[in-house]
């Protein structure tokens, strides 16, 4: 899922406010506004994919227009307005942080029967969307309604990722084995998402 629809953003908009007084994370919410001025991934604005500082030029004209508006959070929208080179003329003159480039390791994929993705296969009920988890060979993949679709990366037989997002989804089965529901951990934040068909 290389985004989250921005319904997400209405429903948890109260609780983001409160929790962010430091300049926001990558949020797929802003992903799918900023898709439109060309996003492919949390990296148009971020230097890291999981988000936060340190900032793109575009990150930083972003939050250099969060406080010259006095907003509480910054608005993708306003990448209408951005042009290369203006986040100098936002902020003064700072040394420029140098990206973290994180070591390249090689991790080995678990074996893990693809028969197992069979259970997983459905719709789930998220606050915010439904998300649509589907099987092509031996790979298993989540696309929220309306949205692409992306790979999820299997960690464990029940724990999988989805790299671009930085988010982690876990399949959850009752006591008589079946799948009942998913709980996606997105930027500290966790979603239950019931098994609806």
């Amino acid at each position: 899922m290389k985004t989250i629809k921005i319904a997400i953003a209405v429903v948890f908009s109260a609780a983001i406010i409160a929790a962010v007084a430091a300049p926001a994370l990558g949020y797929p919410p802003f992903l799918v506004k900023a898709r439109k001025f060309g996003a492919k991934d949390c990296t148009f604005c971020h230097v890291q994919p999981e988000g936060g500082p340190p900032f793109t030029e575009r990150g930083e004209w972003l939050v250099a227009e969060k406080e010259r508006r006095n907003a509480e959070v910054v608005n993708p929208e306003w990448l209408a307005d951005y042009k290369p080179g203006a986040a100098a003329k936002n902020k003064k003159a700072e040394p420029k942080a140098e990206p973290i480039t994180p070591p390249q390791q090689e991790t080995a994929k678990p074996k893990i029967d693809p028969k197992v993705f069979d259970a997983y296969i459905g719709q789930y009920e998220l606050p915010m969307f439904v998300l649509n988890i589907t099987k092509e060979g031996d790979r298993l993949f989540g696309q929220p309604e309306g949205d692409t679709k992306e790979e999820l990366i299997p960690e464990s037989e029940t724990e999988f990722s989805v790299t671009n997002v930085g988010a982690k989804i876990k399949f959850v089965r009752d006591e008589k084995g079946m799948v009942t529901h998913i709980v996606v951990s997105l930027n500290g934040e966790e979603f239950k998402g019931k098994k609806i068909k």
